[in-house]
C-alpha cells in the first residue's frame, strides 16, 4: 500500500476513498495526481499514463469533496481558495476549477466549483545529489529551468534540506516548496525560514532584513517585477537559487526578462532538467558566461 496515496486522499469522503482503493497497486505507488472532475471519471495519473476509475462523479460528491478538502470549513481556507488552490497536511495539494467572484476587478472567490486537482506531494531522495556534486560550495547563484513537472521544485525541496547546516530562507510565493500548514512546513526543507505566500521582492527584503540568509531560495521567477528583488539580493552578498521554466537552454535565450535577469550578476550556474518524462534528472549545468 502507498504511503503518500493513502496520505493524500485520507481527507477525503469515505466513499470516494472506498473507490480509490480499488485502483492497482502498481497506478497508486506512481501516482503524481488525481483528478475529481463533475460529470466524469475520476482519473489518477502518473509520469507514465492515466487510469480511469470506473466512476462518474455527480455535482453532489464534488461538492462533498471540495467541503471535506476544507475540513467543512470553507470560511477558513478563503483566502487559499481566491488563489486557486487548497494546501493539505502532508503538503499535498487542491487545485480548485470553477466560476470566478470579481468584485472591482479583484478576484474574490470561486464557486460552483466543477474539477479538483488532488497533487501528491512526494519527496524525492537525493533529488539534487547531481547538482550538489557538481557545484559543491558553488551551488548558490544557482538557475535551475526545465519545463512543467520536469522536478524544478522538488531539487529546491532538496537543495533546501542539503542545506541545514547553512542560513537558508524560502520564498514560498505559491507553498509548493516548504507546502506550509498552518506554518508548519509539511515537506523536509531542513531548517530553512519560510516566508509563505509573500510576493518575491517583499519576501526578500523581509527575509535580508529579518533572518540574515546566507541563501535564499525561490520558484518560477520570470517577470518584470522579479529584478528588483534579484538585484537586491545581489546588492547584499546572499546567495539565490531559483528554477525557471524553460525547455532548454535555445528557448531560455529568446525570452528577453530572462537575459535581463541573467545579467543582474545574480546567477553564476544554470542547471537544466532532462524533462517530464525523466523527472529531477540534470541534462547539463552550464555558466551563464557562456550563454550572454
Amino acid at each position: 500500500m502507498d504511503v503518500e496515496f493513502n496520505d493524500a486522499i485520507k481527507n477525503l469522503p469515505q466513499n470516494i476513498i472506498t473507490i480509490l482503493k480499488t485502483a492497482p497497486e502498481e497506478i497508486k505507488k506512481n501516482a503524481k495526481e488525481i483528478k475529481f472532475r463533475l460529470g466524469r471519471k475520476i482519473a489518477i495519473t502518473s509520469f507514465i499514463k492515466t487510469h480511469f476509475l470506473n466512476k462518474i462523479l455527480l455535482k453532489e460528491e464534488i461538492e462533498e469533496i471540495f467541503k471535506s478538502i476544507c475540513g467543512y470549513s470553507i470560511h477558513s481556507h478563503a483566502e487559499e481558495i481566491k488563489k486557486g488552490f487548497i494546501t493539505l497536511k502532508g503538503g499535498h495539494r487542491a487545485g480548485i476549477c470553477g466560476t470566478a467572484v470579481y468584485e472591482n476587478n479583484i478576484l474574490k472567490n470561486i464557486k460552483d466549483i466543477s474539477s479538483i486537482n488532488l497533487r501528491i506531494a512526494r519527496q524525492v531522495l537525493n533529488a539534487s545529489e547531481t547538482i550538489l556534486e557538481n557545484l559543491k560550495e558553488n551551488i548558490g547563484n544557482l538557475l535551475i529551468v526545465g519545463p512543467p513537472a520536469s522536478g524544478k521544485t522538488t531539487i529546491l525541496k532538496d537543495i533546501a534540506k542539503n542545506l541545514t547546516n547553512k542560513s537558508v530562507a524560502i520564498i514560498d510565493t505559491r507553498g509548493e516548496i516548504a507546502a506550509s500548514f498552518y506554518g508548519n512546513p509539511q515537506n523536509d526543507v531542513g531548517n530553512a525560514d519560510v516566508f509563505d505566500f509573500f510576493n518575491r521582492e517583499d519576501g526578500i527584503i523581509f527575509a535580508i532584513r529579518t533572518m540574515n540568509p546566507e541563501y535564499i531560495i525561490c520558484d518560477e521567477i520570470g517577470d518584470e517585477s522579479d529584478i528588483n528583488a534579484i538585484k537586491m539580493c545581489v546588492g547584499t552578498g546572499v546567495k539565490l537559487i531559483a528554477t525557471a521554466h524553460g525547455e532548454n537552454i535555445k528557448e531560455l535565450k529568446k525570452r528577453k526578462i530572462i537575459e535581463k535577469i541573467l545579467k543582474t550578476n545574480a546567477f553564476s550556474n544554470i542547471a537544466i532538467l532532462e524533462g517530464k518524462k525523466n523527472p529531477c534528472k540534470i541534462n547539463s549545468i552550464i555558466k551563464v558566461g557562456e550563454i550572454f
